[in-house]
């Protein structure tokens, strides 16, 4: 596998792992809870991407890597957490904040990672499927862990959300349909879609709703 497609996959899981365990810990679950809402915020949409592709097993329990991730970057934040005590939860603003830049670099991270391994399968000449299977990558673990604490997935209703995802999608299947270099069309992408997602949250926008 391309180094760049790795770096990015490695990028997203340590992301996405901090998300995951942040929320486990908003949640006021136990160790072994906010490990396991780590694993599948970090995992589940690669997990997703992988059984929809007829990818078994899926790639992420090919190596012991990926769990080792997830489990210290972890351990860190939950130690982290236990030792402040109430300190930690003093400052939710400042921590809602950090969980949104890492959720938004995880999601663009996991986006051209899902495009990529579809792009290494198919080619591009299916660009529904390639951009599909990167948002999946992108918003899967995300939309378990939501449903696990008892939540609507952020990805049905805030923030612009699933839909940075596709035009972060969009962008790069171009890059790529023009000759761009890849490892540059793929940080263009990943800077777009963490760009969205932090102004979607700062200025609030959202997609319509119909209203009761």
């Amino acid at each position: 596998m391309e180094i760049t497609v790795v770096i990015l996959e490695y990028i997203g899981v340590a992301s996405a792992a901090i998300t995951g365990t942040m929320v486990g810990i908003e949640r006021r679950a136990d160790a072994f809870g906010v490990l396991f809402l780590a694993m599948i915020t970090a995992l589940g949409g690669g997990i997703m991407r992988d059984i929809l592709l007829g990818e078994f097993p899926p790639r992420m329990f090919a190596s012991f890597v990926y769990i080792g991730m997830v489990t210290f970057f972890s351990l860190v934040v939950f130690v982290d957490a236990c030792v402040r005590g109430a300190s930690y939860r003093a400052h939710k603003e400042r921590l809602d904040a950090v969980n949104n830049i890492f959720d938004a670099l995880g999601l663009a991270s996991f986006t051209i990672v899902g495009m990529d391994i579809t792009i290494g399968k198919y080619g591009l000449a299916n660009p529904v499927l390639i951009i599909l299977m990167g948002m999946t990558t992108g918003v899967g673990g995300g939309m378990i862990r939501d449903m696990l604490t008892n939540a609507m997935p952020k990805v049905l209703y805030k923030r612009i959300y699933a839909i940075a995802s596709v035009a972060g999608g969009l962008l790069y299947y171009g890059f790529l349909r023009l000759g761009l270099n890849k490892t540059v069309g793929a940080l263009i992408a990943i800077a777009f879609i963490v760009t969205l997602r932090i102004l979607a949250t700062k200025f609030r926008w959202n997609l319509p709703h119909a209203e009761p």
